[in-house]
């Protein structure tokens, strides 16, 4: 009894997490409608450290840009946003060309060609009304 007793108590004691690998997304196909990238004219900061005697100078702050995206399906259209840095990774978007993504909530994963996910925010989601 004892044994059945601390068997129970060990698995209730096992995370959620190695039950559930992974979380599953509700995915589904749409179409890329718009791609758009806005940087700054002006960049304000400083970059790199203190300057150390023969170091050279600071290192300029690192490029931010404004990503946006739309997606459209036959009864939805959404807008997306990435607010990050110019050398980061991108989404391989082009206009008119299939997409794989999952909405949840405010935020969209879009499943590219090697299995990534790139996980971008939802600023508009517009439901289509059949006309």
């Amino acid at each position: 009894m004892m044994k059945l007793l601390a068997l129970t108590f060990a698995v209730c004691l096992v995370p959620d997490t190695t039950w559930s690998a992974g979380k599953e997304r509700a995915w589904q196909t749409g179409t890329w409608r718009g791609v758009q990238v806005v940087r700054p004219k002006i960049v304000f900061g400083i970059g790199g450290g203190p300057v150390d005697r023969g170091a050279g100078p600071r290192l300029p702050p690192a490029m931010m840009e404004v990503r946006t995206y739309a997606i459209e399906t036959g009864d939805l259209r959404l807008e997306l946003k990435e607010n990050t840095r110019a050398d980061s990774r991108r989404v391989d978007a082009k206009v008119g060309e299939p997409v794989t993504f999952a909405l949840e909530k405010n935020t969209v994963y879009i499943k590219e060609a090697e299995g990534v996910e790139h996980k971008l925010s939802v600023t508009k989601k517009v439901v289509k009304t059949k006309s």
